[in-house]
């Protein structure tokens, strides 16, 4: 039975390796795609003398960028050791759903009120959720902080 477990756990730790390359070889092209896409929404800006739709539709993509360095940056902490932090995984939905709100006014359709009100909300929840999870992690490193202390003095 523990060598059904030894090949277990190998298949299992060589699939996780092999999905997080997989991963991080999808983010690099992502970005680049993104990289590539926000230089051509600034060329069509220009030459369409839409520079404000242009302007906004370039901060879109420039926040899609952002969020790729975040996750880049999370599956290098992650290959190095690190733990996955939740609160990175958040902070993406934020930023996709301020996306959604900047790109309102040049979407192709006018929104309602509604939809307004439903992104609204989703970005107030996730703010509160995201402030949540940090301060918690806060108060969890000043909590190990002081037990170090207090373990040094004792000592």
């Amino acid at each position: 039975m523990k060598i059904l477990s030894d090949h277990t756990t190998t298949l299992l730790l060589w699939t996780s390796r092999l999905t997080h390359i997989i991963i991080s070889l999808a983010l690099v092209s992502a970005t680049a795609l993104l990289t590539a896409l926000f230089f051509y929404d600034i060329y069509l800006a220009i030459q369409t003398h839409s520079l404000i739709k242009g302007f906004l539709h370039a901060l879109g993509i420039l926040l899609l960028l952002w969020t790729m360095v975040e996750l880049i940056n999370t599956e290098l902490d992650h290959l190095r050791g690190g733990a996955i932090d939740v609160a990175v995984f958040v902070e993406v939905a934020l930023v996709v759903v301020v996306r959604e709100i900047i790109m309102l006014p040049v979407a192709e359709t006018h929104p309602t009120w509604v939809d307004l009100g439903m992104w609204t909300g989703a970005a107030t929840l996730l703010g509160l959720t995201y402030y949540f999870v940090r301060s918690g992690q806060h108060l969890l490193s000043q909590s190990l902080i002081t037990k170090n202390r207090t373990d040094l003095m004792d000592n």
